[in-house]
């Protein structure tokens, strides 16, 4: 987008900033999930939503600062390690279930 100098009357381009919203929200999302990871049902969307919002927000700025690929490069990492650990709680979960059913 151009503007005009007030002073000079020449163009000048004005380029919006990186925004980190989306590598910001992967992160807390990416911690919480890893958190919440021992209720599966809790950790395991906010997990997904950590990687979603990570990989878009890699897509959206490909030319961005080193600070933002390293929040959502954290993002993405804490996502992965929520729903990794989601999953094995949730199979730790469904097997103590039915272990103990069957011993009724």
């Amino acid at each position: 987008m151009t503007t005009p100098n007030e002073a000079t009357g020449e163009a000048v381009l004005v380029t919006q900033p990186h925004t980190t919203s989306f590598s910001t929200a992967a992160l807390v999302l990416g911690i919480l999930g890893t958190l919440l990871c021992i209720i599966p049902f809790v950790g395991l969307p906010l997990s997904i939503g950590a990687v979603v919002l990570s990989s878009r927000q890699k897509t959206r700025d490909r030319g961005a600062g080193e600070a933002i690929l390293t929040k959502t490069t954290a993002g993405t990492i804490m996502g992965i390690i929520g729903i990794v650990l989601s999953v094995i709680v949730g199979l730790v979960l469904v097997f103590l279930g039915w272990a103990t059913a069957s011993w009724a």
